[in-house]
């Protein structure tokens, strides 16, 4: 049987998006008509999407700006690159939708991005069908008839309304996968790519056809035993209080220092039990200390959690990592044949690897060997949700996305 899918991968070290979309297609063979793009914020984003564009002519593109690339050609995380993963075939179905003024109007922003999205998509019902025959009722409940890619403005703290947006407007079921971009640590501004070039937005990539596809999140992280406290006082990202005091007196307290350092805030985050089924611990990071004693986190925290302050190592970085790029596999129905990973992966999380000198390439290649194309970034957060069904804006995370190149009915 013929492959479904048309996979091919480019990447360009000195910003020729051009050249990494030739190359994409020649791989590829058949049209793309879908594009994930990955640049880095030395380049001029519209420069980039003009030249990629000018190839894929008939492709929906979506992408951002990162904090580091992450490409199979290049053989590790870089930065100052283009990377540009295209698929096609007769049977995906693909559209994108893009929400904006996310900063201001996250909730309202992702019900746009669904409704543009979703309006836009022309649906193959009879793919969906071939794909039912011959499944049972297990296999059938598992079945991704739609996955959402999600990328929104890492510097716009919207992303968590911006998921309540796409939850409110497609199910709480529905699957969504994705990172937030990233300008190289500069931390001014952002972008996006959804069939044009947006900052302050949100993109939604939503890929159909009765594929074998499917995601996993995970960390690395453990807690270190009677190092924690409890949120007494939060609103959104800034916790005013733990156990009744000042926030970040508190912390400094726990880790036994006199200042919260971007590099100790990276490597001890916190920790809290996810309230759904999975038990699994949400990681949270400290972003920075405010005048009145407070602290701003890149991601919501929730009063009345109990968090541990958490670490991590070589180990567990490497298994955590494995585990849960099996977790991903096995989501998409464990594929003999997978036409492409994407990987979204918080910047500090690359951090934690340049510092216990690990490479994920290693754990890819020998998972599924060196010929599968990879894509992905370094975010500044990551969206998913966890074994039990929770979705959320994570940080210190892998949000991995499997795209089998089998239909559902092999």
């Amino acid at each position: 049987m013929k492959n479904p899918l048309s996979v091919g991968i480019g990447f360009s070290k000195t910003g020729d998006g051009e050249a990494a979309a030739k190359d994409a297609q020649g791989m590829a063979e058949e049209k793309i008509t879908f594009a994930i793009v990955f640049s880095s914020s030395k380049y001029d984003p519209h420069t980039i999407y003009k030249d990629i564009s000018s190839v894929l002519t008939d492709a929906n593109i979506i992408g951002c700006t990162t904090a580091g690339e992450i490409c199979n050609l290049a053989k590790n995380t870089v930065t100052d690159s283009v990377a540009v993963l295209g698929i096609g075939g007769s049977r995906i179905r693909t559209a994108v939708g893009v929400g904006k003024n996310l900063s201001k109007r996250g909730e309202d922003a992702g019900i746009e991005a669904v409704t543009s999205a979703y309006q836009s998509l022309n649906f193959d019902p009879y793919t969906m069908f071939v794909g039912m025959m011959h499944k049972t009722p297990l296999d059938l409940v598992k079945m991704k008839m739609f996955m959402n890619i999600v990328i929104p403005d890492g510097l716009s703290r919207g992303e968590e309304d911006f998921l309540r947006g796409l939850v409110t407007a497609m199910d709480r079921h529905a699957p969504i996968i994705g990172g937030s971009a990233g300008d190289d640590l500069k931390l001014e501004q952002t972008w996006q790519f959804g069939n044009g070039v947006h900052t302050d937005a949100g993109v939604l990539g939503v890929i159909s056809g009765g594929i074998k596809i499917g995601t996993a999140i995970g960390h690395s992280y453990t807690p270190i035993p009677e190092k924690g406290a409890a949120v007494t006082k939060a609103e959104g990202r800034v916790v005013y209080e733990f156990d009744n005091r000042p926030a970040a007196e508190v912390m400094k307290e726990l880790l036994e220092v006199d200042e919260l350092t971007f590099e100790l805030n990276a490597q001890k985050p916190l920790g809290f039990k996810s309230v759904d089924v999975s038990n699994e611990y949400v990681i949270r990071s400290i972003s920075t200390e405010n005048p009145d004693g407070s602290l701003n986190f890149f991601s919501e925290i929730p009063r009345g959690v109990y968090f541990n302050v958490m670490e991590t190592d070589k180990d567990r970085l490497e298994q955590r990592f494995r585990n849960t790029l099996r977790k991903a596999l096995a989501d998409a129905g464990n594929p003999k044949n997978v036409g492409a990973v994407a990987v979204f992966n918080c910047i500090y999380k690359h951090l934690a690897n340049v510092r216990c000198g690990c490479n994920d390439f290693d754990i890819i290649w020998d998972e599924l060997g060196k010929e599968v194309p990879v894509i992905g970034f370094n975010t500044y957060g990551e969206q998913g949700s966890t074994s039990g069904g929770a979705v959320g804006h994570h940080n210190q995370t892998s949000s991995l996305l499997v795209i089998g190149n089998e239909l559902v009915s092999q």
